[in-house]
């Protein structure tokens, strides 16, 4: 019986892997009932035992078996029906496998072969979130670091339009109920909902299956929250026709600048075309000009609190609080309260001027044609003008208190032969005089300020790779002017005189 056993149990094995260890169990448990019978059998007057059909089930109750053991001292057999009654009996209801039994059961006493299969859980879908849009962080367009801006690839912002959609949202998805043979229902895994990373000026939409852009604007993350700057997009370009244009907060310029539109914002200017004839101005961040400023003179100007940032400029006129990052300048005006980067590119400055509170750092100054440029570096960029300007008023204050002296000596000179008319001019003239002397004290007391600020010792440098003459340098009030071929020019003030090294 144990032989038989053990190799009815290998087919089912075989015939059903997934089970193996269930039907060993089952072998071993089926040697233990037949040597139970065996022994009630030879006990006493030999009484007749029937056959009897052995169940069992697997630990989780997903399968059970069944074997018949044959009959003993001439016991009587047993028939298919009472052998599913017998499988009722012992609370197996579930997945009965009829079939398999009906087929299995002919194979008789001593065969081992599946009975029911429960039918597993199903496990549902957490919910899950897709992002259509990159996770930018909060970034300020100002280069607080290095020297370079990277303009061979779009500014890193991410103009967005209310209504469009940031993140594609799938709401969980619940399994569905299993079954083990016994009829106990078995519950599927939990299913969780997705976080959505709904942030500032964003909202769920769409039955909740989409997080959309509540306001036109600049897409970021911060907190991992997708959040917008709520602000102003322009996809397209702008030109006269749209007129002067002002806004709070930040504006965004998908195409070009010209026409001789003025601009306006108090924050960040982004502009990824170009800017020809404009007046650009950002009165509390940064402009970035992604494809350059080629101008007209005297008809564009950028002017911004923080950084300006251009490819190339030419033929404007810029005045930045901070620093201005770009690959080439010519024939421009340019004032920064800062240091003016010009190292990648071209990092050529041409025919132009630059008030520097800083420095000036380019590749080349000048080129093989000739031109004039002129530096002014390590002091605020009004203060070399103001010094200059202040002089030539100066100047030109004392020029006309000596003109006014002569008359006025002259008429005093009559004494009593002065006629009214003569009088009513000295009283004009000495008016006058009295005036342009306040205004000389002003100015004398203005130019000392100035003077103050000059004589602070300055460590504004002019560095370049190559240098074509001829170029202007001042350094507060020291002046020098550069007519030779120069390379690797450190030029900078050094015991009241300019040094170029």
């Amino acid at each position: 019986m144990f032989s038989e056993l053990e190799t009815s149990g290998a087919e089912a094995k075989e015939q059903y892997p997934e089970d193996s260890e269930t039907v060993e169990a089952f072998i071993w448990a089926l040697k233990e009932a037949c040597r139970a019978r065996r022994k009630k059998a030879m006990e006493g007057e030999l009484a007749p035992m029937k056959a009897e059909p052995v169940f069992f089930l697997s630990p989780d109750r997903m399968s059970a078996y069944a074997c018949l053991l044959p009959p003993e001292n001439g016991g009587e057999g047993t028939s298919l029906e009472r052998f599913l009654g017998d499988l009722c009996y012992e609370g197996i209801s579930y997945g009965v496998l009829e079939n398999v039994i009906r087929r299995e059961f002919e194979f008789g006493y001593l065969h081992i072969f599946p009975v029911a299969k429960g039918k597993p859980p199903q496990p549902g879908e957490d919910g899950r979130v897709t992002e259509l849009f990159q996770r930018r962080r909060n970034m300020r367009l100002e280069v607080q670091s290095g020297s370079e801006a990277d303009f061979s690839q779009d500014v890193q912002l991410q103009p967005i339009r209310k209504g469009s959609v940031i993140c594609l949202i799938r709401a969980p998805r619940a399994g569905t109920e299993g079954m083990d043979v016994t009829g106990r229902p078995l519950p599927p895994p939990e299913v969780s909902c997705a976080l959505v990373p709904q942030g500032k000026n964003t909202e769920i939409g769409r039955g909740g299956q989409a997080l959309l852009a509540g306001a036109d604007g600049i897409l970021y993350i911060e907190n991992d929250l997708f959040c917008i700057h709520a602000q102003k997009i322009i996809e397209g370009d702008l030109d006269q026709f749209q007129g002067a244009l002002q806004i709070s907060g930040n504006l965004y310029i998908g195409g070009n600048v010209d026409g001789g539109v003025e601009i306006e914002a108090s924050g960040e200017i982004v502009i990824n075309g170009r800017v020809g004839e404009a007046r650009v101005t950002s009165t509390g961040g940064t402009i970035r000009v992604q494809r350059g400023v080629y101008g007209t003179e005297g008809r564009t100007f950028l002017s911004a609190s923080g950084q300006i940032q251009a490819s190339v400029i030419e033929q404007a006129e810029i005045s930045a609080g901070t620093s201005v990052i770009t690959e080439t300048v010519s024939n421009s005006s340019i004032r920064c309260g800062g240091t003016v980067y010009v190292m990648s590119g071209r990092g050529m400055i041409v025919n132009s001027l630059i008030r520097a509170g800083d420095s000036v750092l380019c590749l080349r100054i000048g080129n093989l044609a000739g031109g004039r440029s002129r530096f002014s570096v390590g002091y605020p960029p009004d203060v070399p003008d103001s010094w200059n300007r202040l002089k030539e008023e100066l100047a030109s204050t004392q020029e006309i208190l000596e003109k006014l002296w002569k008359p006025i000596t002259g008429l005093r000179r009559k004494g009593n032969r002065i006629s009214e008319t003569e009088k009513a001019l000295l009283d004009q003239l000495v008016e006058q005089r009295e005036l342009y002397m306040k205004k000389r004290e002003e100015l004398a007391a203005q130019l000392k300020t100035v003077n103050q600020a000059l004589n602070r010792k300055s460590k504004g440098r002019i560095r370049c790779e190559k240098l074509y003459p001829a170029l202007d340098v001042q350094i507060g009030r020291l002046r020098e002017e550069v007519t030779t071929i120069e390379e690797n020019c450190n030029i900078h003030a050094e015991e009241n005189r300019i040094v170029l090294e």
